[in-house]
């Protein structure tokens, strides 16, 4: 079923979508497979090509230049840092078959490179 106008939701409906949202400042434990989904669209870049995945990193800067270097670096490093300790940075099984390996390459890459 496409929903052309969210207006039209009921109260249910949206919080669980807002719920679904709040989720990812986390990518945790998602309570469904909607929003297990969800989680891996949302981190899908992580495990892109190398082209794509340079790109999202200058654009994750550049989002955030208002941000000295070094707590920028502080800050990203924990974030992916977090990532790597995970058992598993994607929820379903579709999105580890398809970007988990990719992924921990990227971010591996990545922290070389702010610890370099």
């Amino acid at each position: 079923e496409v929903i052309r106008d969210p207006r039209s939701w009921g109260a249910e409906r949206i919080d669980a979508v807002a719920t679904m949202i709040e989720g990812t400042t986390t990518h945790l434990d998602p309570p469904d497979v909607d929003t297990a989904v969800l989680f891996d669209a949302d981190l899908a870049v992580l495990g892109a090509d190398v082209a794509g995945y340079d790109a999202y990193r200058t654009g994750v800067r550049v989002e955030n230049g208002h941000v000295v270097d070094d707590d920028s670096r502080s800050g990203r490093d924990a974030v992916l840092g977090a990532f790597l300790a995970r058992p598993a940075i994607y929820a379903t099984t579709s999105g580890r078959e398809r970007w988990e390996a990719r992924a921990r390459a990227n971010i591996t890459g990545e922290l070389s490179k702010l610890h370099g």
